[in-house]
């Protein structure tokens, strides 16, 4: 009997990990840092112990005590996790933190898989100081339509639209039937034919783990906002702001800095980056990416209508070292700090405010829309479905037939849903 057990993603939004087990060999999706009861115990301004973090968030519970997954180094001394068991395999959806951020503590003996675009993601944040903690596993690169095989089980590589290069969903063929796992998925980003072509290949599947962040939201109305909504607010705030403007958004939405940096220069401006952020987009293929120390800040001072500055979301002081007042603009187009869930955003408001530089928020999620979730499930009919990666589970629901399991932590389901064990 083939085996599911969930190891992260319950109840909270990211930290997937969904281990596999088919005949002694196991597969786990995603390896993301655990969010232990939905509060990160080690947010700022808790600091990290750099040759202690695995063994600190095991001992907190804020990570999964995993049998056989960790390399023994990185363990406490004498922590039976570090005893080899039975064959696994590592596969990551795609570079963001919550589904990548441990990969770099597993075994050297255990191959860790991506997609190959999510593999240049990572060693591009590796060169700039911005990798992984513990380090670049042996990345085994995998191209969309690939399959892994491990033991009874083959692992198919499925390219799916998200906010990040490579993002990709998989389907595990075990001896039970197919398990298909969206990753992080959405529907109305730049490349939709990608997600709709995995809800195709996935149809009927025996089990469905799907990511359900947007659950936990209250949708005000049914329109989604977009790339192209994005992109025409950042122009109009460009139009019409006579300062600088200041901006965060993620650098590894490569595609969303491609169309921000045309738009800018448009507008007859040019973006600045923090050096670490400019050399990780040259990597990436970027070469227009300028830091602000190549132009020095009293460029920006002298003709402060001619640049768009990101600023360090770790150094709100130095907002003071910019001209910004009431005729600049901040930015908010899905960047750090993320939102008001986080701790960093009260200070990060709070400094606009007593700046008096005005907050506009235009981003778009890189997650499917509580509609589309429901379109998907409706669409591929798998027999069982598994909602994690969200606060709200309980909000999908599936058709007639299609039975929906709310998983808890570190307990064991089989393909029907059924508990085998609880932890």
């Amino acid at each position: 009997m083939v085996s599911i057990e969930f190891w992260g993603g319950v109840g909270v939004i990211g930290s997937s990990k969904i281990l596999i087990s088919d005949q002694g060999h196991r597969v786990l999706l995603d390896i993301g840092l655990d969010i232990p009861g939905g509060k990160d115990l080690f947010r700022p301004p808790v600091r990290i112990r750099p040759d202690r973090e695995l063994a600190d968030r095991l001992r907190m519970g804020a990570a999964p005590r995993l049998p056989g997954l960790f390399d023994p180094a990185a363990l406490a001394d004498g922590d039976p996790l570090g005893e080899a068991v039975g064959p696994t395999a590592v596969f990551v959806s795609h570079p963001h933190i919550d589904h990548v951020g441990l990969a770099g503590f597993v075994r050297p003996d255990i191959a860790v898989h991506a997609h190959t675009d999510t593999v240049d993601v990572l060693r591009a944040l590796s060169s700039t100081g911005a990798g992984v903690s513990g380090g670049d596993p042996d990345w085994q690169r995998l191209m969309d339509g690939q399959k892994t095989t491990v033991g009874p089980m083959q692992v198919e590589c499925v390219t799916v639209d998200h906010d990040v290069p490579g993002a990709s969903g998989y389907l595990v063929h075990t001896s039970d039937g197919v398990l298909a796992f969206t990753g992080d998925i959405r529907f109305h980003g730049r490349n939709p034919e990608r997600a709709w072509d995995f809800v195709r290949r996935a149809g009927d599947c025996a089990v469905l783990v799907t990511e359900g962040t947007t659950l936990g939201w209250e949708q005000r109305d049914n329109r989604v906002r977009d790339e192209d909504d994005v992109e025409r607010d950042f122009a109009a705030l460009l139009e019409s702001t006579p300062g600088l403007v200041l901006l965060s958004m993620y650098p590894r939405d490569v595609e969303r800095v491609r169309a921000f940096l045309e738009i800018a220069a448009a507008a007859g401006r040019t973006v600045l980056w923090p050096a670490p952020i400019a050399a990780f987009l040259r990597l990436m293929g970027v070469e227009e990416a300028l830091d602000t120390d190549a132009v020095g800040l009293p460029e920006v001072h002298a003709a402060p209508a001619s640049y768009v500055l990101v600023p360090d979301p770790a150094d709100l002081p130095s907002l003071l070292d910019l001209p910004v007042g009431p005729d600049s603009v901040f930015v908010h187009a899905n960047g750090e700090p993320l939102g008001p869930f986080e701790p960093r955003w009260e200070p990060f408001t709070d400094w606009l405010a007593a700046l008096k530089v005005p907050l506009r928020q235009i981003g778009c999620s890189g997650h499917a829309s509580q509609g589309d979730l429901h379109a998907m499930v409706e669409r591929m009919r798998p027999g069982t479905v598994f909602p994690i990666h969200t606060t709200s589970p309980t909000r999908l629901h599936p058709p007639l037939g299609i039975a929906r399991v709310i998983a808890e932590y570190g307990s064991t389901y089989d393909f029907a849903g059924g508990v085998l064990e609880k932890p």
